[in-house]
């Protein structure tokens, strides 16, 4: 089991929660992003266990994954 933190506008994309658990154990930040619904394209920063990341890490079972969105302005 991951653990997804969303944070921000990200949150609309799990119902308004900020955390959701999803079995993704082997599969990437891309694909459990997918998985979920949510745009790679709107994540700025992806931490796993308090630790930068690549989306195209691989996750093992237990991580915790916190997600951060692209903040735009003008």
């Amino acid at each position: 089991m991951i653990t997804i933190k969303a944070s921000g506008p990200l949150k609309s994309y799990l119902n308004g929660s900020s955390q959701v658990d999803v079995e993704a154990a082997g599969l990437s930040v891309f694909e459990t992003l997918k998985l979920i619904n949510i745009p790679a394209e709107m994540i700025a920063l992806v931490l796993i266990n308090d630790q930068p990341a690549a989306k195209d890490t691989i996750l093992k079972d237990h991580d915790f994954v916190q997600i951060l969105a692209v903040i735009g302005g003008g």
